[in-house]
């Protein structure tokens, strides 16, 4: 199951594993009006129905190079022969749903996974920290989580829902990538969902002309001793980092870094700048491991009209319906608190349901001006 599957069934079923509130209970509390989150009970821990938790790891992420890394094997024109395909998949922390904090604690719930094997930030600098958005996009961004909170049209989904490319670097901080050599060039595939074939030419050509945007932006690449660094401007603005609205605008210059460590694993490092958006420039790392022989990264098609996205908009139109409002943050499961204490007041501010990181399912008779 794709991270991207797991994110819709969390959002379409988490509602569906809470236990509402009998109805006589509540025309028995009528007298004593209660917060609007009581009516709903907080979701069920991750282990609640299940027999087994899974997907355990230990490894952890490199923050930074190491002062020491192999001599790597070369080419025929003597290039650092990084060929072949690289997984982030046996490190704690996985940045596909947020580079920031990891996947959310709700999706576990149907997947008898361990939450605390994929939580945690990639970024390195600042360390382990958020992305220092400028107060006009934090707001911004704000404004996204609250449209993901309760959807009332296709647009409010994040990017990955809606097949849109993933952009740089968000293609590969989803975990899978594969490298291969042309003449005069470095192709990086990026697996799953709308990620897209990067021809990345190596002979220092300029860049495009600032008036043309590209979804997967335009890339050029050098080496730096073993050191594959690619630069990428004329990034579209419609791609976000991860699937929690982190948004940049196309002023974004990203530049990314690959060097091997050892024969079998390497290092990566992207610098983000957009000054339009960000306060300073700010970087993520991850480390990767060679695929098994054999194992290449395979090709994930997504395309548009799914109609599990519309009922995630329906299940979004019922919850405003209800009177529901709130924000896509991520929750302790156990507490019902946001787990990070910065977002606590934005929780507190809407009155959403305790313990939803989506808006829950609401029974008809919740409905307000219902027919």
């Amino acid at each position: 199951m794709s991270y991207r599957t797991s994110g819709l069934i969390a959002a379409l079923v988490a509602g569906c594993m809470i236990s509402l509130v009998p109805l006589d209970a509540q025309q028995q509390q009528q007298q004593q009006p209660q917060p609007r989150q009581t009516k709903y009970d907080l979701i069920a821990s991750q282990d609640a129905a299940c027999t087994e938790i899974t997907n355990v790891k230990t490894k952890e992420h490199l923050t930074a190079l190491p002062a020491t890394v192999v001599e790597p094997k070369r080419t025929a024109e003597g290039w650092p022969d990084l060929q072949g395909s690289w997984s982030s998949g046996a490190y704690r922390v996985n940045g596909i749903h947020s580079i920031e904090l990891g996947l959310d604690p709700a999706g576990f719930v149907i997947q008898c996974q361990d939450a605390a094997s994929s939580m945690g930030s990639l970024l390195v600098d600042p360390m382990k920290g958020m992305i220092p958005y400028q107060p006009w996009a934090e707001k911004k961004r704000m404004d996204y989580l609250a449209a993901m909170y309760a959807p009332q049209r296709r647009v409010d989904t994040d990017t990955d829902i809606l097949c849109f490319a993933r952009g740089v670097p968000h293609a590969t901080t989803a975990g899978n990538v594969q490298f291969r050599y042309l003449p005069g060039y470095v192709v990086i595939f990026s697996n799953d969902l709308a990620s897209r074939t990067r021809i990345v030419p190596m002979d220092r050509r300029p860049h495009l002309s600032n008036n043309i945007t590209l979804f997967m932006g335009d890339s050029r690449g050098r080496w730096e001793g073993n050191t594959l660094v690619v630069e990428t401007t004329n990034n579209r603005d419609g791609t976000w980092f991860d699937k929690h609205g982190t948004f940049h605008s196309e002023a974004m210059k990203v530049t990314e870094r690959w060097t091997m460590v050892t024969q079998d694993s390497l290092y990566y490092e992207a610098t983000i700048e957009d000054q339009t958006v960000f306060t300073k420039p700010w970087k993520i790392g991850m480390s990767f491991d060679r695929a098994k022989a054999g194992i290449e990264v395979r090709e994930d098609s997504c395309h548009s009209g799914e109609q599990s996205v519309d009922r995630v908009v329906r299940a979004g139109i019922r919850a405003k319906q209800a009177g529901l409002k709130g924000y896509h943050i991520h929750v302790d499961l156990r507490t019902g608190k946001a787990i990070r204490p910065e977002e606590q007041k934005y929780l507190d501010e809407s009155g959403q349901p305790l313990g939803h990181s989506y808006a829950p399912a609401v029974p008809d008779e919740a409905l307000i001006n219902k027919k």
